[in-house]
């Protein structure tokens, strides 16, 4: 994954392919140090490219970590979409799209630990991550199946979990059973009823 934006962009413009090697740079130094800790300097060194093109494309370091936490908050819910598409069922959905996010987050550990950080410092993360469970929440609960009333804070509950469980395996490795338990926390916090 240490080209992925790169790769995506290898058939576009100079100027297109020159702000995904800032972004896998970025990516780099990002996962390994944090947003505090990260200079521009080490971005452009892991990039290949002078100081003074990052300024071409970004204003300073904060804009290309938003950027960065943007783009992988987005990577990271994209297979979320075709969940949607397949399945009926908003438990299922719910359960599926928790076990990919932390498997994706987890496989992909740069993309993980920029997630988390990320998460709290973005604003339109939480909102991108929260939209599809929001709508499988309503959903269940206009079906019968959640025995809850919707609130913001029971969003923020899951996800909660869902980060706590994305933290623990980025330390101890991939482990299913913490998805699992994950998943059926949720479950229970939306009161399922099957």
């Amino acid at each position: 994954m240490n080209k992925f934006f790169q790769n995506k962009e290898n058939h576009s413009s100079k100027k297109n392919r020159t702000r995904a090697a800032i972004i896998d740079g970025a990516i780099e130094v990002l996962a390994k140090k944090g947003f505090q800790n990260a200079s521009i300097r080490e971005m452009t060194e892991k990039a290949g490219i002078a100081n003074g093109t990052f300024y071409n494309h970004y204003k300073d370091r904060r804009s290309i970590f938003d950027e960065v936490g943007k783009l992988i908050a987005i990577e990271l819910t994209n297979a979320i979409e075709i969940n949607e598409i397949t399945t009926k069922d908003p438990a299922q959905k719910i359960i599926n799209a928790t076990t990919h996010f932390i498997k994706r987050s987890v496989q992909v550990k740069a993309w993980g630990n920029i997630f988390l950080e990320a998460y709290e410092e973005i604003p339109m993360i939480k909102k991108e991550v929260s939209r599809y469970l929001i709508r499988d929440i309503k959903n269940g609960i206009k079906k019968k199946l959640f025995k809850i009333k919707y609130d913001d804070f029971i969003v923020e509950q899951i996800n909660v979990l869902i980060l706590h469980a994305i933290r623990i395996q980025l330390k101890t490795g991939q482990d299913i059973k913490i998805t699992n338990k994950t998943s059926n926390s949720i479950l229970h916090l939306l009161n399922y009823q099957r």
